[in-house]
């Protein structure tokens, strides 16, 4: 055998050497992400509230709602805020009905409200920020505000900065399980669930105590991945209730057939779907 044959058949032997290690990976891959461990969640969607005064108007306020998805989301942007009815929306630009907002674009939303009510307010932003509004003799006087610490770290990142009890995960766990039941969905033949605190309350000098949980469950059908959810759960403290925020789901099997990377939904029910559990 020459030297010619020889080199070509070395050369062969490595090329096929070459794309069976590249098969392999891509199927151990596959398993390692899509099939039998968890894919660990990012809450889907980092929300900010920024207010400015109306030098105008002491009892209204501006403004500004900013989301940045991680994933695609389709999600309804109108009914991410959630105002006390002593608070009322003036004008705005933010859009009605379900879009898709793009991963890492940041999209940003001008409102004006006002206060017709004296007291201390609470508006709810999806996901997890809450903010503190003072009203004091037809004027707003303070706005104090609360996000979610780190929206772009996994879930178990913040089990090292404050773990939560067995017998609050049992709460949120049944609490999502009926969330489920309510929703219609099935059984799964597996199912893994984690939680971790996102944020904390405000202040307890206005003697509002809130928290807010992000929840991850993964439900297997044998040995495949078919839906994810991430919940975003509110621990009220002050009123003893417990209950569902925001729903994100990632739907693997669909009739469509199985998909490696579904595009997430927000699947919250706002028109008293959520339900809510004594704490």
């Amino acid at each position: 055998m020459n030297k010619i044959t020889k080199a070509s058949l070395a050369l062969a032997v490595i090329f096929i050497i070459i794309l069976l290690a590249i098969f392999v990976q891509s199927l151990a891959d596959e398993k390692r992400e899509y099939v039998t461990d968890p894919v660990i969640a990012h809450i889907p969607l980092e929300a900010h509230l920024r207010f400015s005064f109306d030098p105008d108007d002491p009892a209204s306020m501006n403004m500004e709602y900013t989301l940045t998805p991680s994933v695609d989301v389709k999600t309804d942007i109108s009914e991410g805020i959630v105002l006390p009815e002593e608070i009322v929306f003036v004008e705005g630009d933010i859009p009605t009905g379900q879009i898709t907002l793009s991963k890492n674009k940041k999209y940003k939303y001008n409102t004006k409200i006002k206060a017709v009510d004296t007291g201390i307010w609470t508006i709810y932003a999806t996901p997890g920020v809450y903010a503190i509004v003072n009203v004091f003799e037809g004027e707003v006087s303070s706005v104090i505000g609360q996000e979610v610490f780190d929206a772009t770290e996994p879930v178990t990142m913040y089990r090292l900065r404050e773990e939560i009890s067995n017998e609050q995960r049992d709460v949120l766990m049944n609490i999502t399980k009926n969330w489920l039941r309510e929703y219609g969905m099935q059984e799964y033949k597996k199912e893994e669930f984690n939680c971790t605190i996102i944020s904390s309350h405000v202040s307890r000098i206005h003697d509002i105590d809130i928290k807010c949980y992000g929840c991850e469950m993964l439900g297997y059908s044998n040995s495949k991945l078919y839906d994810k959810y991430y919940f975003v759960i509110e621990e009220d403290q002050h009123t003893n209730k417990t209950k569902i925020r925001n729903v994100y789901r990632w739907a693997y099997q669909t009739p469509a057939g199985y998909h490696l990377k579904p595009v997430c939904e927000d699947i919250t029910m706002k028109s008293g779907g959520n339900g809510d559990l004594k704490g």
